[in-house]
Protein backbone atom coordinates (compact mmCIF):
# COMPACT_ATOMS: atom_id res chain seq x y z
CA UNK A 1 0.00 0.00 0.00
CA UNK A 2 1.35 3.40 -1.00
CA UNK A 3 2.13 5.69 1.98
CA UNK A 4 2.64 9.43 2.08
CA UNK A 5 4.70 8.98 5.25
CA UNK A 6 7.63 7.06 3.83
CA UNK A 7 11.16 7.73 2.67
CA UNK A 8 10.18 6.59 -0.83
CA UNK A 9 7.43 9.20 -1.09
CA UNK A 10 9.63 11.91 0.43
CA UNK A 11 12.42 11.37 -2.10
CA UNK A 12 9.96 11.00 -4.98
CA UNK A 13 8.17 14.18 -3.99
CA UNK A 14 11.43 16.16 -3.94
CA UNK A 15 12.15 15.07 -7.53
CA UNK A 16 8.55 15.76 -8.55
CA UNK A 17 8.65 19.16 -6.81
CA UNK A 18 11.74 20.24 -8.76
CA UNK A 19 10.27 19.14 -12.10
CA UNK A 20 6.92 20.74 -11.28
CA UNK A 21 8.44 24.16 -10.66
CA UNK A 22 10.65 23.92 -13.74
CA UNK A 23 7.31 24.12 -15.58
CA UNK A 24 6.12 27.15 -13.58
CA UNK A 25 5.71 29.27 -16.71
CA UNK A 26 3.18 26.76 -18.09
CA UNK A 27 0.38 26.01 -15.58
CA UNK A 28 -1.27 23.62 -18.04
CA UNK A 29 1.91 21.53 -18.22
CA UNK A 30 1.98 21.54 -14.42
CA UNK A 31 -1.60 20.26 -14.49
CA UNK A 32 -0.62 17.48 -16.87
CA UNK A 33 2.26 16.47 -14.59
CA UNK A 34 -0.07 16.54 -11.58
CA UNK A 35 -2.61 14.37 -13.39
CA UNK A 36 -0.03 11.78 -14.49
CA UNK A 37 1.44 11.66 -10.97
CA UNK A 38 -2.00 11.30 -9.40
CA UNK A 39 -2.88 8.42 -11.73
CA UNK A 40 0.45 6.76 -10.94
CA UNK A 41 -0.29 6.96 -7.21
CA UNK A 42 -3.76 5.47 -7.77
CA UNK A 43 -2.18 2.65 -9.77
CA UNK A 44 0.49 1.97 -7.14
CA UNK A 45 -2.17 1.88 -4.41
CA UNK A 46 -4.73 -0.32 -6.13
CA UNK A 47 -3.23 -1.51 -9.40
CA UNK A 48 -5.14 -1.46 -12.68
CA UNK A 49 -8.53 -2.05 -11.04
CA UNK A 50 -8.46 1.24 -9.10
CA UNK A 51 -7.12 3.24 -12.05
CA UNK A 52 -9.61 1.77 -14.52
CA UNK A 53 -12.49 2.50 -12.15
CA UNK A 54 -11.39 6.12 -11.80
CA UNK A 55 -10.88 6.61 -15.55
CA UNK A 56 -14.29 5.19 -16.48
CA UNK A 57 -15.96 7.17 -13.71
CA UNK A 58 -14.29 10.42 -14.83
CA UNK A 59 -15.46 9.98 -18.43
CA UNK A 60 -18.99 9.26 -17.20
CA UNK A 61 -19.08 12.38 -15.01
CA UNK A 62 -17.70 14.49 -17.86
CA UNK A 63 -20.36 13.20 -20.28
CA UNK A 64 -23.07 13.82 -17.68
CA UNK A 65 -21.80 17.34 -17.00
CA UNK A 66 -22.06 18.18 -20.72
CA UNK A 67 -25.69 17.03 -20.78
CA UNK A 68 -26.46 19.08 -17.64
CA UNK A 69 -24.85 22.14 -19.19
CA UNK A 70 -26.23 21.81 -22.72
CA UNK A 71 -28.97 19.15 -22.71
CA UNK A 72 -32.71 19.75 -22.84
CA UNK A 73 -33.47 18.00 -19.53
CA UNK A 74 -30.69 18.96 -17.11
CA UNK A 75 -32.56 17.81 -14.00
CA UNK A 76 -32.99 14.30 -15.41
CA UNK A 77 -29.28 14.16 -16.18
CA UNK A 78 -28.43 15.44 -12.71
CA UNK A 79 -30.56 12.76 -11.04
CA UNK A 80 -29.12 10.09 -13.35
CA UNK A 81 -25.54 11.17 -12.71
CA UNK A 82 -25.95 11.30 -8.93
CA UNK A 83 -27.87 8.00 -8.81
CA UNK A 84 -25.26 6.10 -10.85
CA UNK A 85 -22.45 7.68 -8.81
CA UNK A 86 -24.08 6.54 -5.56
CA UNK A 87 -24.87 3.09 -6.94
CA UNK A 88 -21.25 2.68 -8.05
CA UNK A 89 -20.04 3.80 -4.61
CA UNK A 90 -22.41 1.45 -2.77
CA UNK A 91 -21.45 -1.57 -4.90
CA UNK A 92 -17.74 -1.01 -4.30
CA UNK A 93 -18.00 0.04 -0.67
CA UNK A 94 -20.21 -2.87 0.34
CA UNK A 95 -18.73 -5.44 -2.01
CA UNK A 96 -17.72 -7.62 0.96
CA UNK A 97 -21.41 -8.01 1.75
CA UNK A 98 -22.02 -9.44 -1.74
CA UNK A 99 -18.73 -11.33 -2.10
CA UNK A 100 -19.87 -14.62 -0.51
CA UNK A 101 -23.34 -14.94 -2.13
CA UNK A 102 -21.95 -13.96 -5.55
CA UNK A 103 -19.14 -16.50 -5.14
CA UNK A 104 -21.60 -19.23 -4.17
CA UNK A 105 -23.78 -18.42 -7.19
CA UNK A 106 -20.80 -18.60 -9.55
CA UNK A 107 -19.72 -21.91 -8.03
CA UNK A 108 -23.24 -23.28 -8.47
CA UNK A 109 -23.04 -22.68 -12.22
CA UNK A 110 -19.49 -24.03 -12.43
CA UNK A 111 -17.95 -20.60 -13.05
CA UNK A 112 -14.65 -19.41 -11.63
CA UNK A 113 -15.08 -17.32 -8.45
CA UNK A 114 -11.42 -17.01 -7.41
CA UNK A 115 -11.18 -13.52 -8.91
CA UNK A 116 -13.59 -12.21 -6.27
CA UNK A 117 -10.88 -12.48 -3.63
CA UNK A 118 -8.74 -9.92 -5.47
CA UNK A 119 -11.46 -7.27 -5.69
CA UNK A 120 -10.69 -4.43 -3.27
CA UNK A 121 -12.14 -0.99 -2.62
CA UNK A 122 -10.63 1.44 -5.18
CA UNK A 123 -8.49 4.14 -3.63
CA UNK A 124 -10.42 7.33 -2.84
CA UNK A 125 -13.71 6.26 -4.40
CA UNK A 126 -15.75 7.82 -1.58
CA UNK A 127 -13.96 11.14 -1.88
CA UNK A 128 -14.01 11.55 -5.64
CA UNK A 129 -17.63 10.35 -5.74
CA UNK A 130 -18.63 13.09 -3.31
CA UNK A 131 -16.62 15.64 -5.29
CA UNK A 132 -18.36 14.53 -8.48
CA UNK A 133 -21.84 14.88 -6.97
CA UNK A 134 -20.96 18.34 -5.69
CA UNK A 135 -19.71 19.31 -9.15
CA UNK A 136 -22.83 18.07 -10.96
CA UNK A 137 -25.15 19.83 -8.50
CA UNK A 138 -23.19 23.07 -8.86
CA UNK A 139 -23.47 22.88 -12.66
CA UNK A 140 -27.21 22.32 -12.45
CA UNK A 141 -27.67 25.20 -10.01
CA UNK A 142 -25.53 27.41 -12.23
CA UNK A 143 -27.64 26.65 -15.30
CA UNK A 144 -30.88 27.12 -13.35
CA UNK A 145 -29.73 30.61 -12.35
CA UNK A 146 -28.66 31.46 -15.88
CA UNK A 147 -25.02 31.86 -14.95
CA UNK A 148 -22.22 31.53 -17.56
CA UNK A 149 -21.34 28.06 -18.82
CA UNK A 150 -17.66 28.81 -18.28
CA UNK A 151 -18.08 26.98 -14.96
CA UNK A 152 -17.92 23.74 -16.94
CA UNK A 153 -14.62 21.85 -16.53
CA UNK A 154 -12.79 20.38 -19.50
CA UNK A 155 -12.10 16.64 -19.36
CA UNK A 156 -8.41 17.05 -18.32
CA UNK A 157 -9.36 19.64 -15.68
CA UNK A 158 -12.15 17.42 -14.30
CA UNK A 159 -9.78 14.44 -14.27
CA UNK A 160 -7.29 16.44 -12.21
CA UNK A 161 -9.98 17.67 -9.84
CA UNK A 162 -11.16 14.12 -9.11
CA UNK A 163 -7.72 12.47 -9.02
CA UNK A 164 -5.63 15.25 -7.37
CA UNK A 165 -3.26 13.18 -5.24
CA UNK A 166 -3.27 15.37 -2.10
CA UNK A 167 -7.04 14.81 -1.74
CA UNK A 168 -7.83 11.40 -3.23
CA UNK A 169 -6.60 9.13 -0.43
CA UNK A 170 -8.62 10.46 2.51
CA UNK A 171 -9.78 13.93 1.56
CA UNK A 172 -10.29 16.70 2.30
CA UNK A 173 -13.33 16.64 0.02
CA UNK A 174 -12.43 19.57 -2.23
CA UNK A 175 -15.27 21.37 -3.99
CA UNK A 176 -15.04 22.55 -7.56
CA UNK A 177 -16.53 25.87 -6.48
CA UNK A 178 -16.51 27.90 -3.28
CA UNK A 179 -18.74 26.56 -0.50
CA UNK A 180 -20.02 28.08 2.73
CA UNK A 181 -17.94 26.98 5.70
CA UNK A 182 -15.22 25.37 3.58
CA UNK A 183 -12.10 27.54 3.71
CA UNK A 184 -8.34 27.30 3.46
CA UNK A 185 -5.85 27.84 6.27
CA UNK A 186 -6.28 31.62 6.01
CA UNK A 187 -10.08 31.42 6.17
CA UNK A 188 -10.65 32.17 2.47
CA UNK A 189 -12.88 30.16 0.07
CA UNK A 190 -10.88 27.61 -1.90
CA UNK A 191 -12.83 26.25 -4.88
CA UNK A 192 -10.64 24.18 -7.20
CA UNK A 193 -11.89 25.37 -10.61
CA UNK A 194 -10.16 28.74 -10.56
CA UNK A 195 -6.99 27.16 -9.18
CA UNK A 196 -6.88 24.48 -11.88
CA UNK A 197 -7.85 26.83 -14.72
CA UNK A 198 -5.44 29.61 -13.77
CA UNK A 199 -3.40 31.09 -16.61
CA UNK A 200 -1.12 32.97 -14.22
CA UNK A 201 2.13 31.44 -13.03
CA UNK A 202 1.60 29.61 -9.77
CA UNK A 203 3.85 30.27 -6.80
CA UNK A 204 4.71 28.40 -3.63
CA UNK A 205 2.27 29.57 -0.96
CA UNK A 206 3.49 30.26 2.59
CA UNK A 207 6.51 27.90 2.48
CA UNK A 208 7.29 28.44 6.17
CA UNK A 209 3.76 27.44 7.13
CA UNK A 210 3.87 24.46 4.75
CA UNK A 211 7.10 23.11 6.25
CA UNK A 212 5.74 23.65 9.77
CA UNK A 213 2.58 21.73 8.87
CA UNK A 214 4.64 18.85 7.45
CA UNK A 215 6.67 18.50 10.65
CA UNK A 216 3.49 18.78 12.75
CA UNK A 217 1.83 16.15 10.57
CA UNK A 218 4.70 13.73 11.13
CA UNK A 219 4.58 14.44 14.85
CA UNK A 220 0.83 13.90 15.10
CA UNK A 221 0.39 11.01 12.69
CA UNK A 222 3.62 9.06 13.01
CA UNK A 223 4.72 9.69 16.58
CA UNK A 224 1.74 10.59 18.79
CA UNK A 225 -1.02 8.66 17.01
CA UNK A 226 1.20 5.59 16.64
CA UNK A 227 2.36 5.68 20.25
CA UNK A 228 -1.17 6.04 21.63
CA UNK A 229 -2.44 3.21 19.43
CA UNK A 230 0.36 0.79 20.31
CA UNK A 231 0.42 1.45 24.06
CA UNK A 232 -3.10 2.38 25.11
CA UNK A 233 -5.77 1.75 22.48
CA UNK A 234 -5.15 -1.37 20.40
CA UNK A 235 -4.35 -3.78 23.27
CA UNK A 236 -7.47 -2.78 25.22
CA UNK A 237 -9.89 -2.88 22.27
CA UNK A 238 -8.43 -6.25 21.25
CA UNK A 239 -9.22 -7.84 24.63
CA UNK A 240 -11.06 -5.52 27.06
CA UNK A 241 -11.88 -8.32 29.50
CA UNK A 242 -8.34 -8.49 30.85
CA UNK A 243 -8.05 -4.74 31.57
CA UNK A 244 -9.15 -2.71 34.56
CA UNK A 245 -11.88 -0.10 34.17
CA UNK A 246 -9.48 2.85 34.37
CA UNK A 247 -7.33 1.34 31.62
CA UNK A 248 -10.43 0.90 29.47
CA UNK A 249 -11.39 4.51 30.13
CA UNK A 250 -7.87 5.55 29.09
CA UNK A 251 -8.30 3.58 25.85
CA UNK A 252 -11.65 5.27 25.16
CA UNK A 253 -10.14 8.72 25.62
CA UNK A 254 -7.02 7.60 23.80
CA UNK A 255 -8.82 6.46 20.66
CA UNK A 256 -10.47 9.84 20.14
CA UNK A 257 -7.09 11.55 20.48
CA UNK A 258 -5.43 8.90 18.28
CA UNK A 259 -8.03 9.38 15.55
CA UNK A 260 -7.72 13.15 15.79
CA UNK A 261 -3.91 13.06 15.55
CA UNK A 262 -4.03 10.51 12.73
CA UNK A 263 -6.63 12.26 10.61
CA UNK A 264 -5.73 15.88 11.33
CA UNK A 265 -2.06 15.02 10.82
CA UNK A 266 -2.88 13.59 7.41
CA UNK A 267 -4.99 16.66 6.58
CA UNK A 268 -2.16 18.98 7.68
CA UNK A 269 0.21 17.09 5.39
CA UNK A 270 -2.13 17.40 2.40
CA UNK A 271 -2.72 21.12 3.03
CA UNK A 272 1.06 21.57 3.21
CA UNK A 273 1.66 19.68 -0.04
CA UNK A 274 -1.05 21.79 -1.65
CA UNK A 275 0.66 25.01 -0.52
CA UNK A 276 3.99 23.79 -1.88
CA UNK A 277 2.30 23.17 -5.24
CA UNK A 278 0.50 26.51 -5.26
CA UNK A 279 -2.95 25.14 -4.30
CA UNK A 280 -5.16 26.16 -1.38
CA UNK A 281 -6.98 23.13 0.06
CA UNK A 282 -9.76 23.25 2.65
CA UNK A 283 -8.86 22.87 6.30
CA UNK A 284 -10.56 19.79 7.77
CA UNK A 285 -10.11 20.42 11.50
CA UNK A 286 -10.36 23.54 13.64
CA UNK A 287 -9.74 22.44 17.25
CA UNK A 288 -12.79 20.10 17.43
CA UNK A 289 -12.01 18.86 20.95
CA UNK A 290 -12.58 22.40 22.21
CA UNK A 291 -16.16 22.52 20.90
CA UNK A 292 -18.82 23.64 23.38
CA UNK A 293 -21.50 21.27 22.06
CA UNK A 294 -21.97 18.50 19.51
CA UNK A 295 -23.31 20.93 16.90
CA UNK A 296 -20.16 23.02 17.15
CA UNK A 297 -18.07 19.84 17.14
CA UNK A 298 -19.31 19.05 13.62
CA UNK A 299 -18.44 22.58 12.52
CA UNK A 300 -14.85 21.81 13.54
CA UNK A 301 -14.42 18.06 12.85
CA UNK A 302 -13.98 16.64 9.33
CA UNK A 303 -15.32 19.92 8.01
CA UNK A 304 -15.25 18.90 4.35
CA UNK A 305 -17.52 15.91 5.13
CA UNK A 306 -19.85 17.73 7.53
CA UNK A 307 -20.42 20.58 5.06
CA UNK A 308 -21.01 18.03 2.28
CA UNK A 309 -23.62 16.25 4.43
CA UNK A 310 -25.26 19.61 5.16
CA UNK A 311 -25.39 20.69 1.50
CA UNK A 312 -26.26 17.38 -0.21
CA UNK A 313 -28.25 15.41 2.39
CA UNK A 314 -29.63 17.63 5.16
CA UNK A 315 -30.72 20.63 3.05
CA UNK A 316 -32.22 18.53 0.19
CA UNK A 317 -34.24 16.63 2.82
CA UNK A 318 -35.73 19.98 3.83
CA UNK A 319 -33.19 21.26 6.32
CA UNK A 320 -34.89 23.43 8.92
CA UNK A 321 -37.57 24.77 6.56
CA UNK A 322 -40.50 22.55 7.61
CA UNK A 323 -40.89 22.90 11.36
CA UNK A 324 -39.18 21.50 14.43
CA UNK A 325 -40.17 17.84 14.09
CA UNK A 326 -39.16 17.59 10.43
CA UNK A 327 -35.88 19.39 11.16
CA UNK A 328 -34.91 16.87 13.84
CA UNK A 329 -35.87 13.95 11.60
CA UNK A 330 -33.72 15.38 8.81
CA UNK A 331 -30.80 15.67 11.21
CA UNK A 332 -31.21 12.08 12.35
CA UNK A 333 -31.37 10.75 8.78
CA UNK A 334 -28.33 12.79 7.73
CA UNK A 335 -26.21 11.57 10.64
CA UNK A 336 -27.41 7.97 10.20
CA UNK A 337 -26.27 8.09 6.56
CA UNK A 338 -22.97 9.54 7.73
CA UNK A 339 -22.56 6.50 9.98
CA UNK A 340 -23.44 4.07 7.18
CA UNK A 341 -20.91 5.76 4.88
CA UNK A 342 -18.14 4.83 7.31
CA UNK A 343 -18.92 1.12 7.14
CA UNK A 344 -21.58 -1.58 6.81
CA UNK A 345 -21.75 -2.74 10.43
CA UNK A 346 -24.46 -1.93 12.94
CA UNK A 347 -21.87 -0.18 15.09
CA UNK A 348 -21.33 2.52 12.45
CA UNK A 349 -25.07 3.11 12.14
CA UNK A 350 -25.38 3.41 15.92
CA UNK A 351 -22.46 5.86 15.99
CA UNK A 352 -24.26 8.05 13.45
CA UNK A 353 -27.60 7.76 15.24
CA UNK A 354 -26.01 8.73 18.56
CA UNK A 355 -24.62 11.90 17.04
CA UNK A 356 -27.98 12.63 15.45
CA UNK A 357 -29.73 12.06 18.78
CA UNK A 358 -27.20 14.31 20.51
CA UNK A 359 -27.96 17.14 18.08
CA UNK A 360 -31.70 16.63 18.49
CA UNK A 361 -31.47 16.81 22.29
CA UNK A 362 -29.33 19.93 21.99
CA UNK A 363 -31.85 21.58 19.65
CA UNK A 364 -34.80 20.67 21.87
CA UNK A 365 -32.91 22.00 24.89
CA UNK A 366 -32.30 25.28 23.07
CA UNK A 367 -36.00 25.46 22.15
CA UNK A 368 -37.07 24.86 25.76
CA UNK A 369 -34.53 27.40 26.98
CA UNK A 370 -35.84 30.04 24.57
CA UNK A 371 -39.43 29.53 25.74
CA UNK A 372 -38.55 29.64 29.42
CA UNK A 373 -36.51 32.82 28.98
CA UNK A 374 -38.88 34.34 26.38
CA UNK A 375 -36.02 35.00 23.97
CA UNK A 376 -35.17 34.05 20.41
CA UNK A 377 -33.76 30.63 19.59
CA UNK A 378 -30.47 32.20 18.54
CA UNK A 379 -30.17 33.96 21.91
CA UNK A 380 -30.95 30.72 23.75
CA UNK A 381 -28.27 28.70 21.97
CA UNK A 382 -25.07 27.79 23.81
CA UNK A 383 -26.59 28.88 27.12
CA UNK A 384 -24.13 26.87 29.21
CA UNK A 385 -21.02 28.11 27.41
CA UNK A 386 -22.31 31.70 27.63
CA UNK A 387 -22.83 31.49 31.39
CA UNK A 388 -19.18 32.17 32.24
CA UNK A 389 -15.77 30.54 32.30
CA UNK A 390 -16.96 27.59 34.39
CA UNK A 391 -19.85 27.05 31.99
CA UNK A 392 -17.48 27.03 29.02
CA UNK A 393 -15.25 24.42 30.64
CA UNK A 394 -18.21 22.24 31.64
CA UNK A 395 -19.70 22.41 28.14
CA UNK A 396 -16.39 21.41 26.55
CA UNK A 397 -15.91 18.52 29.00
CA UNK A 398 -19.44 17.23 28.38
CA UNK A 399 -18.99 17.44 24.61
CA UNK A 400 -15.62 15.67 24.67
CA UNK A 401 -17.04 12.84 26.78
CA UNK A 402 -20.03 12.41 24.49
CA UNK A 403 -17.73 12.26 21.46
CA UNK A 404 -15.32 9.82 23.15
CA UNK A 405 -17.99 7.34 24.18
CA UNK A 406 -19.69 7.49 20.78
CA UNK A 407 -16.34 6.64 19.20
CA UNK A 408 -16.38 3.31 21.06
CA UNK A 409 -18.87 2.10 18.44
CA UNK A 410 -16.74 3.63 15.68
CA UNK A 411 -13.53 1.87 16.79
CA UNK A 412 -14.87 -1.54 17.80
CA UNK A 413 -14.86 -4.17 15.00
CA UNK A 414 -18.49 -5.11 15.70
CA UNK A 415 -21.43 -4.01 17.81
CA UNK A 416 -20.86 -6.94 20.20
CA UNK A 417 -17.24 -5.87 20.68
CA UNK A 418 -18.36 -2.34 21.54
CA UNK A 419 -20.90 -3.62 24.08
CA UNK A 420 -18.29 -5.98 25.55
CA UNK A 421 -15.87 -3.10 26.08
CA UNK A 422 -18.55 -0.95 27.74
CA UNK A 423 -19.53 -3.88 29.96
CA UNK A 424 -15.89 -4.32 31.00
CA UNK A 425 -15.68 -0.58 31.71
CA UNK A 426 -18.57 -0.85 34.16
CA UNK A 427 -17.59 -4.09 35.93
CA UNK A 428 -13.81 -4.51 35.72
CA UNK A 429 -13.09 -2.10 38.57
CA UNK A 430 -13.45 -4.76 41.28
CA UNK A 431 -11.50 -7.94 40.58
CA UNK A 432 -9.20 -6.90 37.72
CA UNK A 433 -5.81 -5.44 38.74
CA UNK A 434 -4.14 -2.54 36.94
CA UNK A 435 -1.40 -3.62 34.54
CA UNK A 436 -0.39 -0.06 33.59
CA UNK A 437 -0.58 3.40 35.11
CA UNK A 438 -3.53 5.14 33.42
CA UNK A 439 -3.09 8.28 35.54
CA UNK A 440 0.15 8.94 33.67
CA UNK A 441 -1.76 8.82 30.39
CA UNK A 442 -4.61 10.93 31.78
CA UNK A 443 -2.06 13.60 32.74
CA UNK A 444 -0.57 13.60 29.24
CA UNK A 445 -4.03 13.94 27.67
CA UNK A 446 -4.89 16.84 29.96
CA UNK A 447 -1.60 18.56 29.12
CA UNK A 448 -2.20 18.09 25.38
CA UNK A 449 -5.75 19.42 25.76
CA UNK A 450 -4.42 22.56 27.46
CA UNK A 451 -1.58 23.14 24.98
CA UNK A 452 -3.47 22.45 21.76
CA UNK A 453 -5.26 25.84 21.55
CA UNK A 454 -1.88 27.55 21.82
CA UNK A 455 -0.51 25.42 18.98
CA UNK A 456 -3.56 26.16 16.81
CA UNK A 457 -3.13 29.90 17.44
CA UNK A 458 0.57 29.61 16.60
CA UNK A 459 -0.17 28.16 13.15
CA UNK A 460 -2.75 30.87 12.44
CA UNK A 461 -0.34 33.58 13.58
CA UNK A 462 2.45 32.00 11.57
CA UNK A 463 0.35 32.13 8.41
CA UNK A 464 -0.64 35.75 9.02
CA UNK A 465 2.94 36.89 9.63
CA UNK A 466 4.85 34.49 7.40
CA UNK A 467 5.99 37.28 5.09
CA UNK A 468 7.45 39.33 7.96
CA UNK A 469 9.53 36.51 9.46
CA UNK A 470 13.19 36.05 8.54
CA UNK A 471 13.29 33.41 5.79
CA UNK A 472 15.31 30.82 7.73
CA UNK A 473 14.16 31.66 11.27
CA UNK A 474 12.21 28.41 11.76
CA UNK A 475 14.59 26.01 10.02
CA UNK A 476 16.51 25.04 13.17
CA UNK A 477 13.42 24.59 15.42
CA UNK A 478 11.72 22.50 12.73
CA UNK A 479 14.82 20.34 12.24
CA UNK A 480 15.09 19.74 15.99
CA UNK A 481 11.41 18.81 16.17
CA UNK A 482 11.83 16.48 13.19
CA UNK A 483 14.78 14.75 14.87
CA UNK A 484 12.68 14.35 18.02
CA UNK A 485 9.91 12.73 15.96
CA UNK A 486 12.36 10.35 14.28
CA UNK A 487 13.76 9.32 17.67
CA UNK A 488 10.45 8.90 19.48
CA UNK A 489 8.18 7.55 16.74
CA UNK A 490 7.28 3.85 17.00
CA UNK A 491 8.61 1.37 14.47
CA UNK A 492 6.76 1.03 11.19
CA UNK A 493 4.68 3.49 9.20
CA UNK A 494 1.14 4.11 10.48
CA UNK A 495 -1.73 3.93 8.05
CA UNK A 496 -4.32 6.64 7.53
CA UNK A 497 -7.46 5.50 9.33
CA UNK A 498 -9.82 7.39 7.01
CA UNK A 499 -8.22 5.90 3.90
CA UNK A 500 -10.35 2.83 4.75
CA UNK A 501 -13.55 4.82 4.25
Amino acid sequence: MFSFISIEFGLSFIAFFCLYWLLSAKPQLQNLLLLCTSYLIVYLSGRAQALTTLLVFTVFIYATSIRINHGSKPKIWLITGCAITLLNLILWKYFDFFRTPVGNSLDTFGLNSDWLASVILPLGISYYSFQAISYLVSLYQSRSKGQPESRHLSLPALALHLAFFPTITAGPIARAYDARGLTDISGKPCGMVTQIHTQQCRRILAPTVALSLIVMALMKNWWLSGWIADNWVDPVFANPIQYQSLEILAAIYGYTVQLFFNFSGYSDLMVAIGLLLGFRLPVNFRAPLLAHNIREFWLRWHISLSTWIRDYIYIPLGGSRHGTTRTQLNLLVAMALSGIWHGNGWHFLIWGLLHGAGMILLNLGDLLHSRLRHCTLEQARNGLSKSGKAGKIISIVLTVHFVCFCFVFFRAPTLNDALLLLHALLYNHINVPLSTNPFYFFSLLLLAWILYPLLAKFITLLYERADTLPRYSLILPLLLLLVLVLICAPAGIPGFIYANF
